[in-house]
């Protein structure tokens, strides 16, 4: 069963996927956020969609489309409490949202429709990394101000948590089975390049976020089998060694990383800095007690709508005048308490999307890589904590990932269902061990629901 996805529709997925890290262009460049390639992209993929044939079948939705369509809704009536101000961001603000919401319908339809797996959207993630981890590498080593210049990214803040979510796609492709020597390692050179890539942002949170994953990588070593046990090894060793020579012996030839050895050493303060008491530390001038207040103010304000999506950053709730850095307390500030619902709605769909599909999957030769990005994704919601990661654009590749891993699963599981059901005329019958995992596992000539391209 071929993969059906037409030739106009593969080149913009590429172009699409590559475009997510060009953080830095952007077509109107009045507006910070967030006008730049991947919208353009993105627009033409959704207008391509609605205007081909397949407009005639109806949209098909999930929790997680449904859930960014309330999202939608509610960053629009949230406008009416807005600061006069904030009155243009939030339209620009609610703009993206509109994209945010027909981006994911169109993407969960056209990965539906077309049978596209995740090794696909995987393997263009890896060729754009294969661009841009040289870009980054090359630009800081030309530097003279260590870690200021970060390639195709606007700063650093976006680097750390663009490549954090970038590593872990790298991490699942690296696991998927059947993949060819060549393709292997290429994912792993893509998994060192993007570790590389959030060492020298200096982000402690994504820091933290990474050394959870990893931790959570470490313990399922325990439950495994001793042949996925082997991958993992493998895996996690990769990782870790990397980590180590780069904060061991990376300084000595690389200037840049000697940030990454002393900002390793800050995460303690980094995590006293976020839990501090916001009355005590506010006073100090501590910058997230700082905003802490300025959300509780926010939203003892407007407590059901928020202030307005869009309308903290430079408003009188601010007090640094900046935006809410954490995305969950940015919903709770800009759209009250029904944002902030439908925001954890939205993750909570995700993640049990990403775990569900593990358990379907943890049987077969996929297990491994279903494995990576369950944990990937459960260990990028403490980044997400801290981070803005709604806008973006790697988050929302990501959630593409998610979509079509469980795509695939169902696909996998249905078409195991037929084959059992109609054997092939001296074939084996396969009725030793009633577990549908231990027999997809044990049937290779269904190891794969669809073929897609290879390298």
């Amino acid at each position: 069963m071929a993969e059906t996805l037409p030739g106009l529709y593969r080149f913009a997925l590429g172009v699409l996927i590559f475009t997510a890290f060009l953080t830095q262009a952007k077509f109107i460049p009045s507006i910070r956020n967030n006008v730049g390639p991947f919208e353009v992209a993105g627009l033409l993929m959704i207008a391509v969609f609605f205007l081909s044939p397949h407009t005639l079948r109806p949209l098909a939705f999930n929790a997680t489309t449904r859930a960014a369509l309330g999202i939608l809704v509610i960053s629009l009536v949230s406008q009416l409490n807005i600061p006069e101000t904030r009155r243009l961001a939030g339209l620009i603000a609610v703009a993206i949202q509109v994209f945010f919401a027909l981006f994911l319908i169109v993407l969960y339809n056209l990965l539906r429709q077309h049978r596209v797996g995740p090794q696909t959207i995987l393997r263009w993630v890896t060729l754009a990394l294969l661009v841009v981890g040289p870009w980054i590498i090359i630009v800081g080593l030309g530097s003279q101000e260590m870690i200021q210049e970060v390639g195709p990214f606007r700063n650093r803040a976006h680097m750390a948590s663009y490549m954090l979510t970038a590593f872990w796609m790298a991490l699942v492709y690296s696991q998927w089975p059947g993949l060819r020597t060549r393709s292997r390692l290429i994912a792993y050179s893509c998994v060192a390049m993007t570790l590389y890539a959030v060492a020298v942002a200096g982000r402690r949170s994504v820091y933290l976020s990474l050394i959870v994953g990893l931790a959570a990588l470490g313990a399922t070593f325990l439950v495994a089998t001793r042949q996925k046990r082997w991958r993992l090894v493998v895996a996690g060793v990769f990782v870790v060694g990397i980590i180590y020579a780069m904060y061991q012996y990376g300084p000595r030839f690389l200037p840049q990383l000697e940030c990454f050895q002393t900002r390793v050493g800050m995460i303690d303060e980094r995590l006293g800095d976020a839990l501090a008491v916001s009355a005590e530390a506010a006073e100090e001038g501590s910058f997230f007690a700082l905003q802490r207040e300025g959300i509780r103010h926010a939203f003892t304000t407007h407590p059901l709508l928020g202030i307005g999506w869009g309308g903290f950053a430079k408003s009188h709730y601010s007090p640094t005048g900046h935006e809410v850095h954490s995305t969950p307390l940015r919903f709770l500030a800009e759209t009250g308490l029904a944002g902030f619902l439908l925001y954890l709605t939205l993750m909570i769909s995700l993640l049990r999307s990403a775990w569900l599909a593990f358990l379907w999957m943890r049987g077969t030769p996929y297990g491994n890589a279903y494995l990576v990005l369950a944990l990937g994704f459960t260990s990028l919601l403490l980044s997400y904590a801290y981070n803005r990661h709604v806008t973006e654009r790697t988050f929302w590749l990501l959630i593409a990932v998610i979509f079509a891993a469980e795509l695939f699963a169902h696909r996998y599981h249905a078409l195991a269902r037929e084959t059992m059901a109609t054997p092939a005329e001296g074939a084996p019958e396969i009725a030793s061990d009633p577990s549908p995992s231990r027999q997809l596992g044990a049937t290779p000539a269904i190891s794969e629901p669809w073929a897609p391209l290879t390298w």
